[in-house]
């Protein structure tokens, strides 16, 4: 017990160094790696725009639907405080658009942010939400054959419009 309970106590002073001391910011791989086991302090810190990630896809006459906002209202029910899979899904997802945006803020070539891990899970996500989107439509012909994504941010109690676009994927095949 004493073996991993004293590398968390020299993290936890590290951490407690860094917030005090605040001379730079600390970026490494090993504090990415990390952070799932702390909450997100910049949570609390104020209200800001919010990245949300749109959807759209196309059947095989290359008919586009509409763009899609992904950020589904949470269904609020009692047995949710004991057991509540699908909303810690649904904030886990908005969590890695979070982590593609702020690598986008932190990424100079749009070429190299496509070999980012976040890049590469959210348009995991983006064709999961695609195939969904296609089958409650159902209007389309045949299955999507491909899709498409936007990144857009939405200001503090604001409605997204095109202009808030930060990053559009390329069109991929689902």
């Amino acid at each position: 017990m004493l073996s991993t309970a004293l590398p968390l106590l020299a993290f936890f002073v590290f951490l407690l160094l860094t917030l005090v001391l605040r001379q730079r910011v600390i970026r490494g791989p090993w504090l990415f790696l990390l952070r799932s086991f702390f909450p997100n302090w910049r949570f609390y810190h104020r209200v800001g725009a919010l990245p949300v990630l749109y959807i759209r896809f196309a059947d095989q006459n290359q008919v586009w639907s509409a763009w899609y906002g992904s950020v589904p209202r949470a269904q609020r029910r009692a047995i949710h405080f004991v057991h509540n899979p699908n909303n810690n899904l649904a904030l886990a997802n908005q969590n890695l658009v979070e982590h593609l945006f702020a690598d986008l803020q932190e990424c100079d070539d749009a070429q190299a942010l496509r070999q980012y891990v976040s890049y590469r899970l959210v348009t995991a996500l983006a064709k999961d939400r695609a195939l969904q989107a296609h089958a409650a439509l159902g209007r389309l012909v045949g299955p999507p054959l491909q899709f498409q994504f936007e990144l857009r941010v939405i200001p503090p109690y604001g409605i997204a419009s095109p202009d808030t676009t930060v990053l559009t994927s390329p069109v991929l095949p689902a």
